[in-house]
């Protein structure tokens, strides 16, 4: 309203950044599992809407955190594919009779191809 002086929206003169900082801090303490909370989050482009690399947590709408969700989900499948494949690689070498030292992919290549 007009005439009135805004209040504080923080308690003690902090200013937001701090008042931000500590909320985080307190949820990163004493909620199992949000230890590792991100202070920022990235979110993907989708459709026409374009990438936002750095969003603090303290800003972030449900949709946000959703939208960032999918990103590091898809990073996560690419790792994880990566990973699945040198493991085959690994056993399949391994099947064939290679050693520490031997080339894994000319053990592979050297194989029979399974059908």
């Amino acid at each position: 309203m007009p005439g009135i002086p805004k209040q504080p929206s923080f308690p003690d003169g902090m200013d937001d950044a701090m008042f931000l900082t500590s909320k985080l801090s307190a949820v990163r303490r004493h909620h199992y599992g949000l230890a590792t909370l991100p202070g920022t989050i990235r979110i993907p482009a989708v459709g026409n809407r374009q990438e936002t690399p750095a969003k603090p947590i303290e800003e972030a709408t449900l949709d946000d955190i959703a939208f960032a969700v999918r990103g590091i989900e898809a990073e996560f499948n690419a790792v994880a594919g990566r990973l699945h494949a040198l493991r085959r690689l690994y056993t399949l070498a391994r099947d064939a009779g290679a050693l520490g030292a031997d080339c894994a992919i000319d053990a592979v290549a050297a194989m029979k191809r399974e059908r």
